[in-house]
């Protein structure tokens, strides 16, 4: 069973499955999401649960793929304590294979690869939302002018 690294004197957040995909469309890409069996009031992009966290706030992070050999896209959901969509990040790139491999987790981050470059990524929860315009190259927020906790960062491979 998989167990990410963890840097000295952090707390992780730990792996969770309280959540499953209901209603999946493989043709459109979407789902909806339930949290110990009850249905959540909202859909999201993404067919196949790859992974998901709890954080010691009581939210809950999702990592969903469309389940794509040639153009995957990745997806990122920060659910609330109350079941609410709280923030999103999509990565995804014509013709751009990709592949979750979760790396270490702290506190309120995740080093993770996706696509298959040179590249690991660092994903962040911040504590409040703010205004986060520009990440990187392949990432997008759904929502673009808005607030957002959810924050990524492009490493490069093997970096600490």
């Amino acid at each position: 069973m998989w167990r990410p690294a963890r840097l000295e004197g952090e707390e992780p957040m730990h792996e969770a499955r309280r959540h499953s995909l209901v209603e999946v469309d493989p043709e459109k890409h979407l789902a909806r999401v339930a949290r110990d069996g009850k249905v959540l009031d909202f859909v999201v992009t993404g067919v196949i649960l790859e992974a998901q966290f709890d954080l010691a706030d009581g939210s809950s992070l999702l990592w969903l793929t469309e389940d794509s050999p040639y153009d995957e896209g990745l997806h990122v959901y920060l659910i609330g304590r109350g079941g609410e969509l709280e923030d999103a990040l999509e990565a995804g790139a014509t013709f751009a294979p990709g592949l979750l491999e979760i790396r270490a987790t702290g506190e309120d981050w995740v080093r993770f690869a996706f696509f298959r470059n040179e590249r690991e990524y660092q994903l962040e929860v911040g504590p409040r939302a703010r205004f986060r315009m520009f990440p990187p190259l392949g990432w997008r927020y759904p929502r673009r002018l808005a607030r957002h906790r959810l924050a990524v960062h492009t490493l490069h491979k093997g970096s600490s």
